[in-house]
Order: C-alpha cells, then structure tokens, then sequence
C-alpha cells in the first residue's frame, strides 16, 4: 500500500492565500467593485486566521466574483491570474518536499478549503491528479455562486479526505501525513500518522511544540 500524503493549499505551498488573492485581482482588474470587496475581503481573511471564519458566509462573497460567469470565461480569467498572481506565490522550498513524496511513490492529495474554480488550476500546475476542494455549483455552464456536498474547511476537509480514503483504498490514517500551516486544519492534523505544520499560525505552532510535531518553517 502506497503511503498517502496530504498537502494544504494556502500559505503552506503558496506563500499566501489563493482566495485572497483570487478577490483581491478581480478587485484590480475592475471585475468588482472594489470598495465593497476590499473591506470584505479583508475582514473574513482575518477571521480565517483566527479560526474564527464563517464558512458560508464567505465562501457565498467569495463565490460572488465569479457568480453569473461562464466556465470558459472564468477560465480564461484564471490563465491570466496563475501567471501574474500564484507562481510568484508557489513556495519554492516546498517543491523540495513534493518532489520527494512523488519520488517515494507516494499517493498525493491536495486538500484545500478553497472553492474549486480556484484550487483546480493550482492543482493541474502543480502536478497533483488528486484534489479535494469547496465544490462550486455550475448549471449550464454558468457559475451559479453556491458550493455543494458541504465545505472542505475544519471538520469538513477532514471528512471529505476521509471519503476520498475510502473511496481510494485507505481505511485508515496509518502512514499519512498532513501538511498544513493553519489552525482551521487541528481536525484532520489529529488524525493522521504525521502531522507537519508548515509556517505555523501561532495557535497552531503551540500546538505543535506541545505535541511534539514536526514544524518546517519554510521562508
């Protein structure tokens, strides 16, 4: 059996946060309007950080700047934002690390709360065929600005890794490891064989030293 290990997305291999990120270039790009979502934007990007977020509130804002759009059109809109925007972003200490999970063979997930309009580019560029996301809802092509089969943040993820395991050949967390950076991640940080925090938040590196976890500061 295949040792699975499991990657966040945001601020563990990208130096930031692509939903941030996402918001903040349509934003610039005068896709929306940038009063009403800079404060927005930035007051939900504070409450993640203190593990304090309201998932449906923000995922609902943050799917709004693509609400209405066409696949095709998000599409190309995102070619452009991956070039400009993620690989400045992409951590390149921690291409080390991927690097010698795939040269160990090792079954790779991308576990990320972010909606999947935006984690699936990411994703692709990355190399990881296995990815896990905040689904968002298309009907005939055109974004309708909701997200099915529940969240991928906290608990959620950590269900949503556990379906894919099951659905996979994993019956349980022996020989996996996790990745992550952030707080909102303790769910799934609890259950797998080894936890890596990434760059820590501080609530998540006291954690760690108290556990004993492995820390990787990646600058």
């Amino acid at each position: 059996m295949k040792q699975l290990t499991i990657f966040d997305l945001d601020n563990t291999i990208l130096k930031g946060d692509s939903d941030y990120s996402w918001i903040k270039y349509m934003i610039d790009s005068g896709f929306v309007d940038k009063d009403k979502y800079t404060a927005k934007n930035n007051y939900f990007y504070e409450q993640y950080e203190k593990g304090l977020l309201d998932f449906d509130e923000y995922t609902i804002f943050a799917l709004s700047t693509i609400k209405g759009k066409s696949v095709n059109d998000i599409n190309n809109l995102m070619k452009n934002f991956m070039e400009k925007i993620i690989e400045p972003m992409i951590n390149i200490y921690i291409l080390k690390i991927l690097h010698d999970h795939n040269h160990n063979n090792d079954e790779m997930l991308l576990a990320s709360a972010t909606n999947s309009a935006v984690v699936n580019p990411i994703a692709k560029r990355l190399g990881f065929n296995n990815v896990i996301a905040t689904e968002v809802e298309i009907i005939d092509d055109i974004y309708s600005g909701n997200y099915i089969n529940g969240s991928a943040l906290g608990e959620g993820k950590k269900d949503k890794v556990m379906q894919w395991m099951e659905l996979n050949g994993f019956h349980d967390f022996k020989n996996t490891t996790f990745y992550s950076d952030s707080i909102n991640d303790l769910p799934l940080l609890m259950e797998v064989e080894k936890p890596v925090a990434v760059n820590p938040d501080n609530q998540l590196r006291e954690i760690a030293l108290k556990n004993n976890w492995q820390i990787e500061d990646l600058l």
